[in-house]
């Protein structure tokens, strides 16, 4: 014979102590705090995929000249590292960080349709939103470069070449949907064979 007591102890003994009331209360709650749980991820999901979207659905397709970077660091991995003429920090806002005068590193560049009636150029820089028309929202990562956002893009295994080439021959230009507040996302890339 075993020295082991066989029989569980009486409920009313494990219910007394503050463990076994928690577990109880638990168990009654199991599929709503499952449920809530579950929910909770799902939305935090749909809050980071809404504003994208949001972008992409609402916004307006412009097309941007890419400017050739320095070509070690072109590819990392299996997208290609992209700049912009307005990506540069202008003289005058560089003045103002350089003087601490800056109150906020958000910088908004209006951006207006070139001649060929595609591409769309950079026209003046401020630190304000502009009131009407369609502009960049960026952030000053330091006193030379401003990010919108829109500066790496994955590409297709064994394409990125012939996305280097077009860069080097100022060929390249990026595809990008601007919203109404500024936010930008990157649709593509996009090889002009008249150029």
């Amino acid at each position: 014979m075993s020295e082991f007591p066989t029989e569980a102890p009486a409920p009313s003994a494990v219910s007394s102590t503050w463990l076994g009331r928690w577990s109880n209360t638990i168990g009654r709650y199991q599929i709503p705090i499952l449920v809530a749980g579950v929910g909770l991820q799902i939305a935090i999901l749909a809050v980071m995929i809404a504003t994208p979207l949001r972008t992409i659905l609402s916004g307006q397709s412009v097309l941007l000249r890419v400017v050739p970077v320095d070509p070690r660091d072109l590819f990392r991995g299996d997208y290609v590292i992209l700049s912009y003429e307005f990506s540069r920090v202008p003289n005058e806002i560089a003045v103002e960080m350089a003087s601490g005068k800056l109150a906020s590193d958000t910088i908004f560049v209006t951006l207006e349709p070139e001649q060929d009636g595609r591409h769309y150029r950079a026209t003046h820089f401020g630190l304000s939103r502009p009131a009407e028309g369609i502009y960049l929202r960026g952030r000053i990562k330091n006193r030379f470069s401003i990010e919108y956002g829109i500066e790496s893009f994955f590409v297709q295994e064994g394409v990125g070449l012939e996305y280097e080439k077009a860069m080097r021959n100022k060929s390249l230009s990026a595809e990008v949907v601007v919203d109404s507040k500024g936010n930008a996302m990157l649709k593509g890339l996009v090889v002009d064979q008249a150029l």
